[in-house]
């Protein structure tokens, strides 16, 4: 199957299921993680569930899934054959699971994207990376640092007009710090392109507009940037236009090039208001001079 220049192959199964699975909560941790990051290979999974990067029990319960038709599998060209990963999506049946078990609200089960849709190239590509990044954070759990996770589906704000919830932000995922009685909501967003300076100032407006005093206090938005020139260029547009908006929420940024290890989300890659320098030289740049951490006594 081509979609736009995205070639996959559909794991086939035949029409009656060889395995009939006990839902427990493993099943259902595993189904969530699946539903909220909207697709994910077993590694993603064991990275959230186990801390590391393979776990046979986590692949074998997969595999079950799957028979059980709870999850759809396919596979990515990858340069090779031996080099496709397995990515898993929900079906619908494990949606009609999640929907019985009442953890979400309908309207976000309903908003759960079809297969031709989440297999476009561009939102593969994008969902791919941020459930990647989401996974190398979450191996820094540890007995004394907890984080909990929310994928786009399940992260959102949301304000209530006549009756209706409507979203007001969707970070890319969340991710939750709790250390001794500290507790802080980390709003992530993944930009993968190039975005028009005014749409990204839009999406830090509506998490000035819409979170309260109390929650700004406890929340972080943090922007990954595919590269360093994206995050530059970021800092000047704020700078330029929306400075007050660093006054009301706490902005950090980093790029892939600092992300290649899991170790490196608590190390110091981040850059904020006070660790840029703007130049002058026939043209107005913002410099990185230093990079400090997400929390300083991590």
């Amino acid at each position: 199957m081509y979609l736009n220049t995205l070639e996959v192959t559909l794991t086939p199964r035949t029409k009656d299921p060889s395995y009939r699975l006990q839902i427990n909560q493993g099943a259902f941790d595993i189904l969530s993680i699946i539903f909220e990051f909207k697709l994910a290979t077993g590694w993603h999974i064991s990275r959230f569930l186990a801390q590391k990067n393979k776990s046979k029990y986590l692949y074998f319960k997969l595999r079950r899934l799957w028979e059980s038709e709870l999850l759809e599998s396919f596979k990515v060209y990858a340069g090779s054959i031996t080099g496709m990963p397995l990515y898993y999506m929900l079906s619908k049946k494990g949606l009609t699971i999640l929907a019985e078990q009442g953890k979400y609200d309908k309207t976000l089960i309903k908003n759960y994207p079809k297969a031709k849709t989440l297999l476009s190239w561009g939102l593969f590509k994008h969902e791919a990376q941020v459930i990647e990044l989401a996974s190398l954070e979450a191996m820094n759990i540890s007995k004394s640092l907890s984080i909990m996770f929310k994928g786009e589906m399940n992260s959102g704000g949301y304000d209530f007009r006549s009756d209706k919830s409507i979203e007001v932000f969707t970070p890319d995922y969340t991710a939750t710090y709790t250390f001794d009685d500290e507790v802080v909501s980390v709003y992530t967003e993944f930009e993968r392109t190039n975005k028009s300076k005014d749409a990204l100032l839009r999406k830090i407006e509506r998490y000035v507009q819409y979170l309260n005093r109390e929650h700004r206090e406890e929340s972080i938005l943090r922007f990954i940037f595919q590269t360093p020139r994206m995050e530059e260029s970021f800092w000047l547009r704020l700078l330029s236009d929306k400075a007050y908006f660093l006054n009301t929420v706490k902005v950090v940024t980093t790029n892939l090039l600092c992300l290649d290890k899991p170790t490196q989300f608590l190390e110091p890659i981040y850059a904020s208001e006070r660790t840029l320098r703007l130049t002058q030289n026939g043209r107005l740049s913002v410099n990185i001079t230093t990079r400090i951490k997400l929390f300083p006594y991590l």
